[in-house]
């Protein structure tokens, strides 16, 4: 039997706000997007238009 004095692999406490960031950040997109819909349809989706020489 192992002795529970003996140190177990545990990840890093900023490993894990780091990856539960990921999904909270997510939520709180998805809940922004449901209170302020015009927020997100103005910004600037960054499509490319041609370029015209003449202008």
């Amino acid at each position: 039997m192992e002795s529970k004095s003996q140190k177990k692999n545990n990840p890093n406490i900023w490993i894990i706000v780091l990856i539960s960031l990921i999904p909270l950040t997510i939520v709180v997109y998805f809940i922004l997007q449901m209170v302020f819909p015009n927020l997100f349809q103005t910004m600037p989706t960054g499509e490319v238009q041609p370029l015209r020489p003449d202008q």
